[in-house]
């Protein structure tokens, strides 16, 4: 029997990046999935650009919603998922046609919990991130360790990830719509620590593009306390895990946010004299 996906799109002023993405959803070689828009309050021709999808392919469905955030937006997608596996697509990013098909063939092997691929980077110019081996299977403490790494290739990202629709309704796993950053690696680490078996193929089938105008791209101030209120949320949520020692990568990871935040006001500073 054909497993079936669903794809959730946050969508938030995006309508100049979001037919090559839709296109990109509609030529997957894999038949079985729905997508499910989530107009999170654009601002933009966005919902109209998502609107027409909807009303030509039967497998795209439009849900509007007065501006929440992003993670409020995926908490909806995960309300209408339904079927074996979730997958998630920023609407200003898109995917090779075989996105599905490779996760699909990942998540038939033994005991999957989780399926990765690689993925490209679309600017400033296509850069091909791989791992150091073409496949490997990766337990829970070497995906959590993978997942709460700020580099890499696996990293807290939700797009390159395949996930089991009955893991997220078991544990009501959902995104915390307190938390503006980190927001996906913290659900990422809900998810591994009910986990086991994590399938990663460094063939790259989704493209990241990254712009100057959007939101993780745009530092303040106030970046730095967003950052270290996420890494409270993650630091509490391991602690009911104490089998998993990773107090001392944490503790790194915020003195490096701190030194960032000193770095960043000290050139602050400087520009404005």
């Amino acid at each position: 029997m054909t497993k079936e996906f669903t794809v959730i799109v946050p969508i938030y002023n995006v309508a100049a990046y979001l037919d090559q993405c839709l296109v990109s959803l509609q030529a997957q070689t894999y038949p079985n999935f729905t997508v499910w828009l989530i107009d999170d309050g654009s601002t933009d021709a966005s919902a109209t650009v998502a609107a027409a999808w909807a009303n030509k392919d039967s497998r795209f469905h439009l849900l509007q919603q007065a501006n929440r955030g992003v993670s409020a937006a995926r908490n909806v997608g995960l309300q209408q998922a339904r079927g074996d596996y979730v997958c998630f697509v920023d609407g200003d990013d898109w995917c090779e046609p075989t996105y599905l098909a490779n996760f699909a063939k990942q998540m038939a092997q033994p005991d999957a919990d989780m399926a990765l691929c690689g993925y490209y980077t679309d600017w400033p110019s296509l850069k091909v991130l791989l791992g150091d081996t073409a496949q490997r299977l990766l337990d829970q403490q070497k995906m959590l360790a993978a997942v709460l790494k700020p580099s890499g290739d696996v990293r807290g990202f939700l797009w390159n990830k395949c996930y089991r629709l009955d893991v997220i309704q078991r544990h009501q796993l959902t995104f915390d719509e307190e938390i503006t950053l980190l927001e996906d690696q913290l659900f990422n680490v809900a998810y591994v620590v009910h986990t086991q078996y994590f399938y990663y193929t460094a063939t790259p089938q989704y493209h990241y593009v990254t712009r100057n105008d959007s939101a993780i791209h745009k530092w303040t101030p106030h970046t730095v306390p967003a950052e270290l209120q996420a890494l409270n949320r993650i630091q509490q949520l391991l602690a009911q895990y104490p089998h998993l020692k990773f107090g001392p990568l944490m503790s790194r990871r915020r003195k490096r946010i701190r030194h960032d935040l000193a770095t960043r006001l000290q050139q602050h500073r400087m520009t404005r004299k």
